[in-house]
């Protein structure tokens, strides 16, 4: 066998076992998220009206997150045409002076040709063929001539472009008015929901206090989070690393930026209530605002967890994650890879918070670490 046959029997090798692993993992994802969602579920069991209403603020916060996702399609889409009717705004001024420059030079042309066909000297000149000088004017006046009818023609063809410009310009006005009035009516459409959501909050919390006070019940939900932590850690385990060139996590302590831009309104370790402390930092924002993972990860959790609403988690391996909470909405699904500075949420209130805020967490091993020492 020859070298060349070995070797292309080795790549194709190496490409079966690629899709191979590739389908793995896939469906060993696919796995994950189903345990995963069994998980939440039982995570956020409760009983009663409570859970009744728990449902219900579940149900509204994943509408809340199609509706925000839908109104920042709008926006985008809504920017994109904006954008072109700037360019082609910019281009009918930019052929209108071209025009109205290339009016003037046929203008000029046209008053030196009325001079060159009344002139005596000239009309001498070309009396006499074999002149010298005669031969000169000739091409002259030929050569104004071609250029007279080359400006003429280019002018014509510009005109046509400006007319095609203004018609595009009429079309994308038209777009631009309607794309602005469907974004105003999924705003719309975005706020009442949140009223809604707003209410439903106030009732469970009312709900919960006939039995729980406010320490049990945020104790209960810090349980739940580590419960989640825990499992995610034992359920990645099977998922193949991946850095690449990135740099280990241990590595970028106090190297990270913030998950967004924004003020402190809570502090590792302060006292949340009686007997509970934060576990991370919240960073106060406005709604909407996009939240940008801090560092290269796979996503580990993308769902709504009870007491931290659209909640992601992304495994840096190694035992470190980091945690958004409180988003209004998710852009990413469980096993994505994500770079550092990719947008994953955006900021919401769909926590323990009314206010929009960003809950964040990092953890080593499940256990929380302060967020402030490995930020910037």
């Amino acid at each position: 066998m020859s070298k060349a046959v070995i070797l292309i029997f080795i790549l194709l090798t190496c490409s079966v076992q690629a899709q191979q692993s590739e389908e793995d993992v896939s469906l060993k994802i696919k796995s994950i998220q189903k345990k995963l969602s069994l998980l939440k579920n039982k995570l956020n069991h409760s009983k009663g009206k409570e859970q009744q209403l728990l449902q219900k603020l579940e149900a509204q916060d994943n509408e809340i997150n199609s509706v925000a996702k839908d109104v920042a399609s709008t926006d985008k889409q809504l920017k994109i045409i904006s954008l072109e009717v700037t360019k082609n705004q910019q281009l009918i001024i930019d052929k209108s002076k071209s025009i109205e420059k290339q009016k003037m030079q046929v203008a000029n042309l046209l008053k030196l040709q009325v001079y060159l066909n009344h002139d005596k000297t000239i009309k001498m000149l070309l009396v006499n063929p074999n002149n010298k000088n005669s031969i000169e004017t000739k091409h002259k006046i030929k050569y104004l001539q071609n250029k007279l009818f080359t400006l003429i023609k280019s002018v014509a063809s510009e005109i046509k472009q400006l007319q095609k410009a203004k018609q595009n310009q009429e079309v994308l006005l038209k777009q631009e008015n309607l794309k602005q009035q469907v974004l105003l009516a999924k705003q719309d459409k975005l706020l009442e929901k949140r009223k809604v959501r707003l209410n439903t909050l106030k009732a469970l919390k009312k709900e919960i206090s006939k039995d729980t006070k406010e320490s049990k019940r945020l104790s209960n939900d810090q349980k739940r989070l580590q419960q989640l932590f825990l499992e995610i850690k034992n359920l990645l385990t099977d998922l193949p690393d991946s850095l690449g060139s990135e740099k280990p996590f241990r590595k970028l302590k106090g190297l990270l930026n913030k998950p967004l831009k924004g003020t402190y309104i809570r502090s590792f370790k302060s006292r949340r209530s009686e007997n509970t402390k934060w576990n991370g930092v919240v960073i106060k924002a406005k709604l909407g605002d996009s939240v940008k993972a801090v560092a290269y990860g796979r996503i580990a959790f993308a769902d709504w967890l009870r007491g931290f609403g659209m909640l992601i988690i992304v495994d840096h391996q190694d035992g470190y994650m980091s945690l958004y909470g409180f988003n209004e909405s998710i852009n990413v699904e469980v096993g994505d890879w994500i770079n550092k500075n990719q947008t994953i949420a955006t900021v919401g209130n769909s926590g323990t918070l009314t206010t929009p805020a960003l809950y964040f967490e990092i953890r080593k091993d499940a256990k929380p670490l302060n967020p402030k020492k490995w930020l910037k």
